[in-house]
């Protein structure tokens, strides 16, 4: 392979790299994130279809949110459950379709773990903006109390003057 050409009769044939670059359809999930979805072959049993039937929707497009990812044996399909459910498929009481239930389980007990802990994070920041409000209304008491008591120090002499009505009346005859 001493011309620099690629041609797979060739024995020691490999791909130029760019071609062997992952697509943003194929690329892998980052390290530590699960791939959520059901592959083709747990979507056909959980919803009592055919794996063709799986692939035809695939292929035609109306299973909206499936991704294409890395898999152990290459690129493999992984298809939300809310897809099949948005074309009227419904899961199956089989065991793919007990292990779809208890995984959709899982994810909405952690959707409430994560909002639970947003509550207690909101809950914990409005409890230090009630501390410091009550500390600003005892300090502003405390200023309040000591501006009473220098007002009662004032001489009685600075008065302000009587109000006198706008119109004065004409002395009577």
């Amino acid at each position: 392979m001493s011309t620099g050409d690629y041609s797979p009769a060739e024995p020691d044939y490999s791909a130029p790299l760019e071609l062997e670059a992952a697509t943003e359809e194929t690329r892998p999930p980052e390290a530590g994130t699960a791939v959520e979805g059901l592959t083709v072959a747990e979507a056909a049993a959980a919803y009592g279809l055919s794996v063709s039937t799986v692939r035809r929707l695939l292929s035609s497009g109306k299973l909206t949110g499936a991704a294409k990812v890395p898999g152990p044996k290459g690129s493999e399909y992984r298809i939300p459950p809310e897809a099949l459910e948005g074309l009227g498929y419904r899961a199956k009481e089989t065991r793919a379709g007990a292990v779809l239930t208890a995984a959709r389980a899982n994810l909405e007990a952690e959707e409430l773990a994560r909002r639970v802990t947003e509550l207690e994070v909101f809950l914990e920041l409005e409890r230090v903006r009630r501390e410091f409000a009550e500390r600003r209304a005892t300090d502003l008491e405390g200023h309040l109390a000591d501006l009473r008591t220098a007002l009662a120090k004032l001489p009685a002499a600075i008065e302000p003057p009587k109000r006198r009505g706008l119109f004065r009346r004409k002395p009577s005859a």
